[in-house]
């Protein structure tokens, strides 16, 4: 699957949504929120990520979900 790379609307929404979300962490707590497009035309799909959380860490905490979750 090909995904749209920028999105100035979907971008400025993430960083409402980041605000909101920094503000109401209990301390320790990080997040990460994935957006995407059902991609139901067969076109061009998107997905977005946002994380209060550096890359690696956040994809290493991605990685342990899906370990996880992919066969329950």
């Amino acid at each position: 699957m090909t995904f749209e790379v920028r999105n100035a609307v979907v971008e400025e929404k993430l960083r409402e949504i980041g605000r909101m979300l920094k503000d109401s962490m209990p301390p320790g707590f990080g997040f990460t929120v994935l957006i995407f497009s059902f991609n139901e035309g067969g076109g061009l799909g998107s997905m977005f990520y946002l994380s209060s959380a550096e890359r690696d860490t956040m994809i290493a905490a991605m990685r342990e979900f899906i370990q996880k979750h992919e066969h329950n």
